[in-house]
């Protein structure tokens, strides 16, 4: 995911070079479970300000290890606060704006053949699952706290021992349980709501105090070379309107 983010960077690079005359390019990380409301927000931006919004998506974690390496960048969006808290503590963030909030469940398949009714199935040895790297995606930071909640650290041991795969993002956990490759994971609610997903998946939810909802932040970085237009992004995104976008993609 990183080596695919950094050869990203280099198209912008060269997207700038070439284009930089005609209209202004700004840099958008996005966490894969947003990038469709925020296509359509920055959509919307482009035509305003008569610019180019170049949107990156990935793991919120290897995100946030590219704006460090590369230093580049106008606006941040991941899937959890947590990144935005690091980036003010690297002192890379001028502004930021709430946008909505996520939260997390258990994700199976349509009409749950399996009979899947909480976490402990996760160890059940009929039950093929994914789990996300709590090192790559927020989902996956997320799980690693949930399930240590639920049972402890010999739980979230076992049950990341078992699963048939680990997963990157939260497209990858998707996609893997859409395949029936899997039959259950943990993932992003909003997620399941997407045209591409609902038809496949359903969701057991998880109770608030293993699965707090997550404030979705978007922020403006240091390195942005357009102040104006970047903070134009996160108030609209942070608008009634904006949020209105949000909520129509299950945030």
């Amino acid at each position: 995911m990183k080596r695919v983010i950094l050869a990203l960077l280099v198209v912008f690079i060269f997207d700038t070079l070439l284009y930089a005359k005609d209209k202004p390019q700004l840099l958008l990380y996005c966490g894969i479970t947003m990038y469709q409301p925020i296509k359509k927000i920055s959509n919307l931006i482009e035509k305003k300000y008569h610019c180019k919004i170049n949107i990156i998506q990935g793991g919120s974690k290897d995100l946030y290890d590219s704006i460090k390496f590369s230093k580049m960048g106008d606006i941040f969006l991941p899937g959890s606060e947590s990144y935005v808290k690091q980036c003010e503590k690297d002192k890379i963030i001028m502004d930021k704006r709430l946008v909505g909030y996520n939260q997390a469940a258990i994700f199976i398949q349509k009409d749950n053949p399996k009979n899947i009714k909480g976490l402990d199935d996760l160890l059940r040895e009929d039950i093929s699952t994914i789990l996300c790297d709590p090192q790559s995606g927020s989902i996956g930071a997320m799980t690693e706290k949930i399930l240590k909640k639920f049972k402890g650290e010999d739980f979230f041991n076992k049950a990341y021992a078992k699963a048939v795969e680990i997963g990157t993002d939260s497209r990858n956990l998707n996609s893997v349980l859409i395949d029936k490759q899997a039959d259950m994971t943990i993932n992003w609610i909003a997620t399941a709501y997407w045209k591409e997903n609902r038809k496949f998946i359903d969701i057991i939810k998880l109770d608030d105090k293993l699965a707090p909802k997550q404030k979705l932040v978007i922020s403006i970085l240091k390195f942005t070379k357009y102040p104006d237009i970047a903070k134009a992004i996160i108030e609209y995104a942070s608008s009634k309107n904006g949020m209105k976008i949000m909520k129509g993609y299950g945030f």
